[in-house]
């Protein structure tokens, strides 16, 4: 019985990993904060206008209140 635990456990601990891998990952810069790297929000900021999220003035706009908000 002790064996077949220890096998329920590993199995879950399977499906975790593979769930993070193939599902949790892929959203965004999530692996980023995983790997200890870290964006600032202005860099967020660009990606999204290069993405065509923001328009240039969102851009502008909200770059300003940024910098401002850092003094």
């Amino acid at each position: 019985m002790g064996l077949g635990m220890i096998g329920v456990v590993f199995a879950c601990f399977l499906v975790m990993m593979v769930f993070r891998y193939m599902v949790w990952a892929p959203w965004g810069n999530r692996m980023s904060y995983w790997r200890g790297e870290s964006l600032d929000a202005e860099e967020v900021l660009r990606q999204r206008y290069a993405r065509g999220e923001v328009t240039k003035e969102q851009f502008d706009q909200m770059l300003r209140d940024l910098r401002e908000g850092r003094n």
